[in-house]
């Protein structure tokens, strides 16, 4: 039977017109981006429902690679602290290698919580397919599902780009300048340099270590980068299908019709359809339970580093270096603040989306409702005004106010490291 493509759909001789396999969003839309760069790194984050593509023994030895190689550049990296600080040299380089050093240990952590909280996260991800929108057009168009699985994607493309431009820019700067310098240029001053730590065991420059020692401390780079990126695009990713969940809930409160005074059982209608509503706000709220849950310390490590970060950088541009350090420096200081700013916006997102619902349910036409139903409607408004939000552990509520108390931290850092140098 042939067949032909015309706006999205198949259609065949009968006029009957059939679904691509793909037309419909799943889950796992959204979920791509942070899975991709956790697979990269040998890491699976949760286990699929169904699924039996189990990773095979080449998959953990990817991400034991990772690892070692990873926690061999760290380890090199605060030998070179300790040894500039006791010989009182480099100080200036020093800062530069301790925001390395502080990167690849939130990483490391990062992974290591996914790691603790894998069965967590993979009974988060099967609560949230439990009440996706089914694969069906109408279901879909009623959430509007594509709409936000493009927000998703362009938040989650657009930051993981960001770091990704951080990252290949760190890695490919020291080895691109050596080219230029010495096959285009002719420079008698060509100097090799690796990416992040000069102090090696053994000696690399001018000889075949220098290209093993750069590959090494690329990948350590690129390992500390996915691990740092990929619980916050899947925090953004949840995040934003928490978000339709309210706004479905908001919308079918606003135009939920009464028909107590209408229809004979219309009252035994409301209550019913009425404790459904309830009961799908509840499953909502238990998602955003077990969100804060899984990624609360990694949200906590972000503040906690990303200050560090954006003080050392700070702290180094302040002082006067080359153009091309500076370009460098700006790109974490973005980097950074882009990181802190994106978590503070969507926490305050599910704020405004969980507060909706109280406005949603007194714009109802509940005055000609049954009073039970009234009854009802005041213990969910009662509810929904206590916002639901990105929390940091116990530490820390977040919202869009928390970015101020991140810039006078960090305005603090900054202060106090500046002291010391002078």
């Amino acid at each position: 039977m042939s067949v032909k493509f015309l706006k999205g759909k198949i259609f065949s001789r009968r006029g009957k017109s059939e679904k691509p396999k793909n037309a419909y969003i799943v889950i796992e839309d959204f979920m791509k981006l942070p899975v991709y760069f956790y697979h990269t790194i040998g890491l699976n984050p949760y286990e699929l429902k169904g699924t039996n593509n189990k990773p095979g023994i080449g998959f953990y030895i990817l991400f034991l690679l990772h690892m070692i190689n990873a926690n061999i550049v760290l380890a090199l990296e605060i030998f070179f602290v300790y040894v500039s600080f006791r010989n009182n040299e480099n100080f200036i380089e020093s800062c530069m290698v301790m925001s390395y050093i502080g990167f690849v240990i939130v990483g490391e952590l990062k992974i290591g919580a996914v790691l603790l909280q894998k069965q967590k996260l993979t009974n988060l991800v099967r609560q949230m397919e439990s009440v996706f929108p089914p694969a069906r057009q109408k279901e879909q168009e009623e959430y509007d599902v594509r709409r936000y699985l493009r927000r998703c994607l362009r938040y989650t493309k657009g930051f993981g780009g960001l770091y990704m431009t951080l990252v290949i820019t760190y890695n490919l700067f020291a080895i691109c300048q050596y080219s230029i310098q010495k096959w285009i240029l002719h420079s008698p001053h060509a100097k090799q340099t690796v990416p992040y730590v000069p102090l090696t065991p053994w000696t690399w420059q001018d000889n075949w270590k220098f290209y093993p020692t750069y590959l090494s401390q690329s990948m350590a780079g690129y390992t500390a980068t996915c691990g740092h990126i990929s619980a916050d695009l899947m925090i953004f990713a949840v995040a934003i299908q928490v978000i339709m969940h309210f706004d479905r809930l908001a919308k079918s409160l606003t135009e939920f019709s009464v028909r107590a005074k209408s229809e004979e059982d219309g009252a035994d209608k409301d209550l019913k359809q009425l404790q459904e509503l309830i009961a799908y706000h509840n499953k909502i709220l238990g998602l955003t339970d077990v969100m804060n849950e899984v990624f609360g310390l990694a949200l906590l490590l972000n503040f906690l580093a990303s200050s560090t970060l954006v003080c050392f950088v700070g702290f180094q541009i302040s002082i006067g270096i080359s153009p091309e350090m500076m370009a460098k420096l700006i790109l974490i200081l973005i980097s950074a603040n882009s990181e802190i700013y994106l978590i503070c916006n969507f926490s305050q997102m599910l704020i405004d989306a969980s507060g909706s619902i109280c406005y949603a349910v007194y714009d109802m036409n509940w005055s000609d409702a049954d009073p039970r139903f009234r009854k009802m409607l005041i213990l969910l408004a009662l509810r929904a005004q206590k916002p639901v939000c990105l929390t940091a552990t116990v530490f820390l509520d977040i919202s869009i106010e928390t970015m101020s108390i991140f810039l006078r931290m960090s305005y603090k850092f900054f202060c106090a490291i500046r002291t010391m140098y002078q």
